[in-house]
């Protein structure tokens, strides 16, 4: 990397420097949540963020919109609110002078330039890892202990000694980080950089109730979701970023699956947004098994904008994931109750000619037969089946 580079990047560390951030905290109006004074296991609030994505925005407004999320989440009376994945790489966003060598980074990356993408990385372990994860850290506990309110700050990139691993962070009212988690499953992007995965699903109790961490890929994949459901979790945070699919079908695989799949709560924020020319277009929501949803549809509430920013708040009842599912009224599929429809109704047209006990071996002649609609089963069933 050359000196211009280097230069640039001890101005960022500098801008995001501990000092800074408390000076920024101390200016800003911080709202203070009182709604963790009493817990109620049926009344339980949660939010998630779904943040857009912004080019070379300055450090104060990559500041002011976190803080302005958080007061919107107090606002409406939440007890935990839910950050994207990669939030901890938000300040190299701020920075003009490095934005050219992210874009850079970031095709190489799309076109599986292993060598290229080396020295970035190598860059980042050296000048910004450590740095940037100190301001991460001080920055969100004091925005939990002034909010008074659970945090799950995103994941950031951390330098350890197995490498690079993408780990998200919970910290609590007092600012304390009450539960760690590494990623599990890592994206293509992810293994050509070289991170390490974690290993095991953790879970942490909470005032609220107890809670594991399923960030990306991983909220894709019944068996994290059942390894942290049989540590005792009724909430699952799942924090995302970086969607290639459009597709409504694809977000309804992650955590609104895990949901139906395990007796559990989740919530899903999502980075989206147009960024170094390639749109991401997400769907953020808190989801709830089927039997413990108001309309029976698992969906608690969700971003109705795929591109937009949003924060949503909605009430949990861990009450009810005790409540046996009612699998008839569960899983509604029109499609199917109109074929059954059919198919009932022309049951009901066919003769049923009555046994009369006689030697199957024994052909019936043509008078005996009786005539019965010969049923075109092709027309009769909806279209896409």
């Amino acid at each position: 990397m050359s000196l211009k580079t280097v230069a640039a990047a001890k101005l960022l560390v500098s801008n995001w420097s501990i000092p800074k951030l408390d000076r920024v905290l101390e200016q800003s109006e911080i709202k203070t949540s009182q709604s963790l004074r009493y817990v109620s296991p049926n009344n339980i609030k949660v939010s998630c963020v779904q943040m857009a994505l912004g080019a070379e925005m300055p450090a104060k407004e990559c500041l002011d919109l976190i803080i302005s999320n958080v007061n919107s989440a107090v606002s409406d009376g939440s007890q935990l609110i839910v950050f994207p994945e990669y939030l901890g790489l938000m300040p190299i966003l701020s920075s003009s002078s490095l934005f050219d060598a992210a874009y850079q980074f970031s095709e190489d990356l799309i076109h599986d330039k292993r060598d290229e993408v080396q020295p970035p990385i190598q860059f980042y372990t050296k000048y910004l890892a450590a740095p940037l994860f100190d301001s991460y850290c001080h920055f969100f506990s004091m925005l939990a202990i002034k909010a008074s309110i659970y945090i799950l700050a995103g994941t950031t990139i951390l330098k350890t000694r197995a490498g690079l691993c993408n780990r998200a962070f919970l910290f609590d009212p007092d600012g304390n980080i009450v539960l760690t988690q590494d990623k599990l499953h890592l994206s293509p992007a992810e293994k050509l950089c070289g991170m390490t995965a974690g290993k095991t699903v953790q879970s942490a109790q909470t005032k609220l109730c107890r809670v594991s961490i399923l960030s990306g890929k991983d909220q894709r994949v019944f068996e994290a979701a059942s390894a942290a459901h049989m540590q005792g979790s009724q909430l699952l945070l799942c924090p995302a970023a970086f969607s290639f699919s459009h597709s409504s079908a694809y977000f309804q695989s992650c955590a609104f699956m895990r949901c139906q799949e395990q007796p559990v709560f989740a919530v899903s924020s999502w980075l989206t947004g147009d960024f170094m020319d390639l749109p991401f277009r997400a769907i953020s929501g808190i989801y709830a098994p089927f039997s413990a949803s108001k309309l029976g549809n698992g969906v608690i509430m969700q971003t109705e904008r795929p591109a937009a920013h949003a924060c949503l708040t909605a009430r949990i009842d861990l009450e009810r994931l005790s409540q046996d599912p009612d699998l008839y009224i569960s899983d509604l599929n029109p499609a199917i109750e109109e074929m059954a429809r059919r198919e009932y109704g022309l049951a009901r047209q066919i003769e049923i000619v009555p046994d009369d006990g006689e030697d199957d071996s024994e052909e019936p002649s043509d008078s005996d037969q009786t005539a019965a609609p010969s049923p075109n089963l092709q027309e009769d069933f909806p279209q896409g089946f």
